[in-house]
């Protein structure tokens, strides 16, 4: 699988809501969840557990009519950590994605951007 970092692309990302599933993998264990919306760099995700900011995060994420997508990246905002049950939100940056899932990214995103665009 080739992959590269997330930071040597210098391309627009558009970003698109979804309702993927996604496990997160983290030192203290396994966290599920659902995205919210992504792009091509990262993705805003509800889960069940809080992450810490900066926290490295090995993620599966289960798009339709693909392998299910395997990407590291990095917690970059999380909701404030408190003692009720509620989900959790945060954001992740993308360190590494692998071609063939940016492009699939890359191209849903275009699909939605297209459908919004006025008929003429």
């Amino acid at each position: 699988m080739e992959t590269f970092e997330v930071g040597e692309q210098n391309r627009l990302s558009f970003r698109i809501k979804v309702d993927w599933p996604v496990t997160l993998e983290t030192a203290r264990g396994s966290v599920e969840g659902k995205t919210r919306d992504i792009s091509a760099g990262g993705a805003h995700i509800r889960c069940t557990q809080y992450l810490q900011l900066n926290e490295p995060v090995f993620m599966t994420i289960k798009a339709p009519d693909i392998e299910p997508m395997k990407v590291t990246a990095i917690v970059i905002w999380s909701d404030s950590k408190d003692e009720s049950n509620r989900p959790r939100v945060i954001g992740v940056r993308f360190t590494e994605i692998s071609l063939a899932d940016l492009k699939y990214l890359e191209k849903v995103a275009l699909e939605e951007f297209k459908a919004k665009l006025p008929r003429s």
